[in-house]
């Protein structure tokens, strides 16, 4: 008798898993979806609806288009700037000013010291609804916009999906417990207790993956590049280009160097060695020449 209870919770516990999936694959219930009360404002927050759909009973047979025109769309906004501004710490301690206004914060902060200025790049987050705002007052510090990209990830699916399986799992976690609690023996509560474990890390699994989308929807991340005046403008004096003529002078000198080298290396390698054979014969000819010419000096003495 025991043995035929513990085989029966087995079996049950065996048609519950398999069970709950083929049932929240193959008829899935609607899912009508509001912003949360908890979180006005925030775009990434939803909260489930009365299990009956507006409207009544009779209202059935427009569920797809009451779910499709009640779902808020969650999407995940990211931006990426490249600014030049007249002086990058005031410009950065303005930005520090409106990400406070706006209640959102700073990843992360870099600064780089130049010679002609400082350059800095800083990562904010920001209400996902104040995201076009941030931009407008961002590009407003700048002379010049030299990049700006803009995109979105819409995950409204994803999130959706995960909804229904959440609710699925955690019918399935109450019939475990039920069963868990009508468990007479140790070998079924082992049993029931197993499945019980991997459906609740199933359940944090996708409670961790929904807020995590709540909070990048959320939030905007914008990503920010500043550059000062100085150095993204070139030195000019009434149209002549410094650093151009600068360049030009250091090439030209580089030029004549190089040609000073080469021809030190070539007269000391090839034209000495052939000065040298050619002078030899040459200079023996002279001293031949000058010695016959003493000698005739001084035979012409003696006679």
């Amino acid at each position: 008798m025991k043995c035929a209870r513990v085989t029966l919770l087995c079996v049950l516990a065996f048609m519950l898993t398999t069970g709950g999936c083929a049932m929240a694959a193959a008829t899935p219930e609607p899912v009508w979806l509001e912003p949360a009360a908890s979180a006005p404002g925030l775009s990434g927050e939803y909260a489930e609806a009365p299990a009956e759909p507006p409207g009544g009973r009779g209202g059935a047979d427009l569920t797809a288009a009451q779910t499709a025109s009640t779902i808020e769309r969650l999407v995940i906004r990211t931006a990426d700037l490249e600014l030049i501004v007249p002086d990058t710490e005031q410009a950065l301690e303005r930005i520090r000013g409106m990400v406070a206004e706006l209640d959102g914060y700073v990843v992360s902060m870099t600064t780089y010291q130049l010679d002609r200025g400082v350059q800095a790049s800083v990562t904010i987050r920001v209400p996902a609804e104040s995201f076009d705002a941030a931009l407008a007052q961002l590009k407003g510090l700048a002379t010049t916009v030299r990049r700006e990209s803009v995109s979105g990830q819409d995950v409204t699916e994803e999130y959706v999906d995960l909804e229904s399986r959440l609710r699925h799992l955690r019918a399935k976690e109450d019939q475990l417990l039920q069963f868990l609690d009508q468990a007479e023996d140790t070998e079924a509560t082992l049993a029931v207790y197993e499945q019980l474990s991997y459906t609740q890390q199933e359940i944090e699994q996708v409670s961790g993956r929904m807020k995590y989308l709540e909070n990048q929807a959320a939030l905007s991340t914008i990503s920010i590049s500043l550059t000062p005046d100085a150095l993204a403008q070139p030195l000019e004096t009434g149209g002549w280009n410094l650093p151009g003529t600068v360049r030009g002078a250091v090439e030209a000198l580089l030029g004549v160097l190089e040609f000073f080298v080469k021809a030190l290396i070539v007269f000391f390698i090839v034209g000495l060695p052939t000065l040298i054979l050619f002078a030899i014969p040459i200079v023996l000819l002279i001293l031949l020449i000058r010695w016959l010419v003493r000698r005739r000096k001084r035979s012409r003495g003696a006679a």
